[in-house]
């Protein structure tokens, strides 16, 4: 019987190899994978190529997998011989885990049957399934470990026998456990506390020889590639640095239960480590309580067995808990092994044939979740290298040369990826840090420069509002699908926004608030005394145009009224006024041809804010509006009944509330047009789907009863707003005050709408 399970153990593994080896990704993804495929290339880990602690027995093996899939891989670009070359170790790594955690669970003490299920479960898991196509050392690492498991766990039957010398499986485990950290050095958690009992038992049963033997076999282990790694990069002095550089890097603006302890945080790292690595809720659960059984059945029948895993896996589970990032799900890799051997073993101890039946289904039910999020994974590749291939491949149709820029978050995310690419994306120094980096955009066109601008994003901040619209002529999006973001989760740049900027019709500096970020900058900004004026550059472009400017007075209710100065080029255009009775003001200017002429690229637009003493009131108004085109182009504002644009700062998803009835204000073209709006579904807040009415003065010009997220277009005849003076308004039946709930909050709140927009 054990020979045939043992027969099968490898059958399945051909299997896990076979479908693996038909899904290796096009792409690399994660910094790690780009050092990694640097250090195929040439080994400096002074250089991060890779990054320390250097991985050097992953390496070998990795240079050694990519010389054999390069001569096979016709017509693949560098990128994917990278990734698949390291993918490979991944692969075979991961086929090797059913008769290595079969092994494992066969020395601790389960049945064969058992053990052979509580490997194969392991495996399919949708994390463990997916991180075997990664190219990463996660799985190499594991798998390794599991091994020096292995031979530890069988070797120490030699001790308590009695036996007058260590066993070559003791001594290999040993060795091995040293050697395996240059696989992966988070394997010393896994591998070090077995070796640290045995070499205990050693010394309580007296035998020091055995216990020099022991420990000089692990120091044997690490030596063979540690004595080489320090070499290379320039002596124990210039490894150390290096290391230490990289341990700042590692703990640097990284979320911890160690460092930053809280309930909150304790629930989301337990939710990464035990519910997200199978993908689904429900089937975690199932697997849990299994699991959990499974601990009371070995607590009540096989003490020693629950001992054993325990000394195995609780350590590293206490390292991964406190000190590293859970957010980053791969690390919770090595918890499956136990967590799908104890669901076995609750599974067991009901009976053999239930246990080949459960354990059967779990697994089916995991591969059929896990496939599909495979094959989206290697189907695309990640989603910033398609943007750089974007990129690479407009940059080359391109008759101007783009300049890369890009906000803060994206930089320490690609910055490897531009070296990857070499000088072809030579992004340069960030000039600006923080949330300010479009001035550097700003100074790039005000220096006269045509060449356009790639502007890289962050999903949590996808738009670009300090530029006028018309020029940013493409933003294409890049993110792994929704439902392969749990399993792949802790990337340290999985997203991105590429926009295309051309020499816009007007830039914004200080001082504006069109965008929750924006005011939050503007804040900052006078609380430093950066700013006492607000500015924006407008191109110096032939015929007249139009101004839109306007916002919200910020002031107390008894506040002083603010005057409001336009000038450019410090020439006076117009003056406002924003009180406390009409909070919400804007206006229309035209600017006759030659207002911003001049020899520069672009005119200088200033806002002064003063009381009518003359003092500085910037603080008291917020300009959330901002517009410049020639006349006969469309433009609009919002213009009565609109609440302040919001924003959440983690998703960058942004809205604004409409009252029960909202207006804009339509200028330009006189040609037939269409409003499109894009809303949340109201029965978040309202008890039925309310009527919507969109009209332009008396005429109603479309209705609509939205029950769900909505997006609706309403066409909008000239004729219709011509008659209304431009003006068309949105009314709702149904509104909403958050005050009803409790919340200090008093706005009437109609629709929360996500876009407005005319086409």
């Amino acid at each position: 019987m054990k020979v045939s399970l043992r027969r099968l153990s490898f059958l399945l593994a051909l299997a896990f190899l076979a479908a693996h080896a038909a899904r290796l990704p096009q792409t690399l993804e994660d910094i790690d994978s780009i050092n990694f495929a640097m250090g195929v290339e040439r080994f400096d880990v002074a250089g991060h190529r890779p990054h320390p602690p250097g991985y050097p027995v992953f390496m070998l093996v990795a240079k050694l997998s990519t010389a054999v899939v390069s001569p096979l891989a016709t017509g693949w670009d560098r990128d994917h011989v990278a990734a698949a070359g390291l993918a490979v170790v991944s692969a075979i790594a991961g086929a090797l885990s059913v008769p290595v955690f079969s092994g494992f669970w066969l020395a601790v003490g389960l049945s064969p049957a058992g053990s052979l299920l509580a490997a194969v479960l392991a495996a399919a898991a949708p994390l463990f399934w997916l991180t075997a196509s990664r190219p990463l050392t996660d799985t190499s690492g594991l798998v390794a470990a599991v091994v020096v498991q292995t031979l530890l766990i069988r070797g120490f039957s030699s001790i308590r026998d009695r036996e007058t010398s260590l066993s070559r499986v003791l001594l290999g485990g040993a060795f091995g456990a040293g050697f395996a950290v240059g696989v992966r050095s988070q394997t010393l958690w896994l591998t070090g506390p077995l070796a640290l009992w045995v070499f205990g038992q050693l010394l309580w049963r007296r035998r020091f020889a055995h216990a020099m033997q022991f420990m000089s076999a692990a120091a044997a282990g690490a030596f063979l590639w540690a004595v080489p790694l320090v070499y290379t990069t320039g002596g124990l002095a210039g490894y150390l640095k290096a290391l230490g550089g990289q341990g700042q890097e590692d703990f640097a603006g990284v979320q911890m239960l160690a460092t930053t302890p809280s309930w909150s945080l304790f629930k989301s790292a337990m939710g990464r480590t035990f519910i997200d690595p199978w993908q689904v809720k429900a089937l975690a659960h199932v697997v849990l309580v299994l699991a959990l059984c499974g601990l009371g059945v070995l607590a009540w029948r096989k003490r020693p067995v629950l001992g054993v895993v325990i000394v195995a896996f609780l350590p590293y589970l206490a390292l991964h808990l406190a000190f590293q990032e859970t957010v980053t799900i791969r690390y919770a890799l090595p918890v499956l092994v136990p967590v799908a051997g104890l669901a076995v073993a609750s599974l067991e101890a009901i009976g053999s044939q239930v246990a080949a039946f459960g354990a059967t289904w779990l697994v089916a039910v995991s591969l059929a979740f896990a496939t599909p999020q495979l094959d989206l994974y290697v189907r695309d590749g990640a989603p910033v290298f398609r943007a750089f291939r974007d990129m690479h491949a407009a940059w080359e149709r391109s008759p101007q040369r783009p300049v890369l820029k890009m906000h803060h978050q994206v930089w320490w995310g690609v910055r490897r990826i531009i070296d990857w690419y070499g000088p072809v994306w030579d992004a340069g120094p960030q000039p600006f840090p923080g949330d300010r980096e479009w001035l550097d955009v700003v100074e790039h066109f005000r220096s006269g420069q045509r060449r356009p601008v790639w502007f890289l994003a962050h999903l949590s901040r996808p738009a670009l509002p300090m530029f006028d619209p018309r020029s940013v002529h493409r933003s294409s999006r890049y993110e792994f699908p929704r439902e392969l973001q749990t399993l792949i989760g802790g990337a340290r740049l999985d997203s991105v926004i590429w926009h295309s900027v051309r020499p816009p019709g007007w830039m914004l500096g200080r001082g504006w608030s069109l965008t929750p970020e924006l005011a939050g900058a503007t804040a900052q900004d006078r609380q430093a005394s950066r700013i006492d004026a607000t500015e924006a550059f407008l191109r110096r472009r032939p015929g007249p145009q139009r101004l839109l400017i306007g916002g919200r007075y910020l002031g107390p209710d008894n506040g002083p009224p603010v005057d409001l100065m336009v000038s450019i080029d410090e020439r006076p255009v117009v003056q406002l006024r924003a009180t406390p009775d009409s909070r919400w003001f804007y206006q229309w200017v035209d600017l006759p041809d030659g207002t911003a002429a001049g020899q520069d690229a672009y005119a200088r637009l200033v806002v002064t804010a003063r009381t009518p003493q003359g003092t500085d009131a910037g603080e008291l108004v917020g300009l959330e509006q901002f517009d410049v085109a020639p006349v006969n182009e469309l433009m609009f504002a919002f213009a009565t009944g609109w609440h302040e644009s919001e924003a959440n700062p983690s998703t960058g998803l942004q809205w604004r509330w409409s009252s029960a009835s909202s207006s804009i204000e339509i200028r330009g073209s006189d040609s037939d047009r269409q409003l499109v709006i894009a809303g949340e579904s109201p029965l978040r807040y309202v008890d039925r789907a309310p009527r919507v009415t969109v009209r332009a003065g008396d005429r109603v010009l479309g209705t609509f009863s939205p029950s769900a997220d909505f997006v609706e277009t309403i066409a909008l005849p000239a004729d219709a707003i011509a008659a209304a003076s431009g003006r068309v308004t949105i009314e709702t039946d149904r509104t909403y005050s958050p005050s009803e709930t409790g919340s200090p909050d008093r706005r009437v709140l109609g629709l929360r709408l996500f876009s407005v927009t005319l086409r």
